[in-house]
């Protein structure tokens, strides 16, 4: 081997020296940024921890105001409950007595006849619910107490006229069908 040669040979590793010192500093610096990252790893992890922990109080929170509104819901469809009692007792079963105590007017007692105990259960009925300036325009006189009948009536309530029907089955009123004069007209 000649000088020259082993020159350019000696060379040839030395500029290859220089380019993997080169590499392993560019690797090294690399290597920093990367336990870099595990501090970032471990801020992660914790801020992880942080939104698992926050997410569950929020879905405590969230389950308890969805019981809270359920006790509400229960607690409003008892009240319902309680007022349709009250309203199935007003309209579905006649009270024995006028609304308003003793001081009412005061209803008198059925008469036996047909027509005339008619008569008086639709004009009971209707001044129970309110009505008042009640005229029957059907024609009572043959009618018989045991019998479906069909008692057209005209009225007022909160002075406004009402028209309609009451329907009575077997001595006991079963169905009430008003409207005011304002809704029959266009």
């Amino acid at each position: 081997m000649s000088v020259l040669q082993f020159t350019l040979f000696f060379l040839a590793i030395l500029v290859g020296y220089v380019l993997l010192h080169l590499r392993l500093v560019r690797f090294e610096e690399h290597l920093q940024k990367l336990t870099g990252i595990r501090s970032i790893d471990d801020r992660l992890r914790s801020l992880d921890d942080r939104m698992r922990v926050l997410v569950e109080a929020l879905e405590k929170l969230q389950l308890d105001r969805i019981e809270q509104r359920l006790d509400r819901l229960h607690d409003d469809l008892e009240d319902v409950r309680e007022a349709t009692g009250d309203v199935r007792t007003a309209v579905v079963q006649i009270p024995s007595g006028p609304p308003g105590g003793p001081s009412a007017v005061a209803v008198a007692p059925l008469p036996e006849a047909g027509g005339a105990r008619i008569a008086a259960l639709v004009e009971s009925r209707l001044l129970q619910l309110g009505y008042g300036n009640l005229q029957i325009l059907t024609d009572l006189a043959d009618v018989r107490a045991d019998r479906d009948v069909e008692v057209q009536v005209e009225c007022e309530r909160n002075s406004m006229p009402v028209k309609g029907r009451v329907l009575v089955r077997n001595g006991a009123v079963r169905d009430v069908a008003l409207q005011t004069v304002a809704q029959m007209f266009p």
